[in-house]
């Protein structure tokens, strides 16, 4: 009896975050990568198959959820490397669910992923992106959320005039509500 009464205080309070998980948020983040060639790419355990250059990436943008569980993403990002620096606007939609823990987890939804490089070098080139999916809680009643990728994973990156790249980031975002409207 007691289990029962906890796993159905644990789903009521879950069913109470995705009723209150709405409005748009400011997200801000940093990310430490690294990568190659696509061709090269790295091992099942994450090593690079071959050399590597870095690169560190901030971020930030608005981050919109929706009760019924979708959202959308708009960033604009900065990254360094040793060469050069860039910027690059973003844009993606969203999925999101809400365990019983209370712990979020979002998606990107496939095909959805948009990229225009700004500055540096690489500037006018698009991009699509593998982007990895992050986990993490929100604050109390909604007001911060933190996200971060729950296990490492291989993402490629596809530019417009060819190039590919394999990549490894670790980092997080603070998300933060500004509004509670969802538009």
């Amino acid at each position: 009896m007691v289990v029962v009464g906890t796993t159905a205080s644990a789903a009521a309070l879950a069913d109470d975050h995705a009723g209150r998980l709405h409005g748009t948020y400011a997200v801000t983040g940093a990310s430490y990568c690294i990568q190659n060639s696509a061709s090269i790419g790295f091992n099942p355990n994450f090593s690079p198959k071959g050399p590597v250059a870095s690169f560190s990436q901030t971020v930030e943008g608005v981050m919109v959820f929706h009760t019924d569980g979708t959202g959308t993403v708009n960033n604009r990002s900065f990254s360094i490397d040793p060469g050069a620096g860039a910027t690059g606007d973003s844009s993606y939609q969203i999925t999101y669910t809400i365990g019983p823990d209370a712990k979020l987890s979002v998606k990107a939804v496939p095909g959805t992923f948009s990229s225009t490089i700004l500055t540096g070098p690489n500037a006018g080139l698009t991009q699509d992106i593998d982007v990895p999916d992050t986990s993490g809680f929100i604050g109390e009643n909604a007001r911060a959320i933190i996200l971060a990728p729950p296990v490492p994973s291989v993402q490629t990156v596809t530019r417009s005039n060819g190039t590919q790249f394999a990549r490894i980031c670790n980092g997080s975002l603070i998300v933060t509500r500004i509004s509670d409207d969802d538009r």
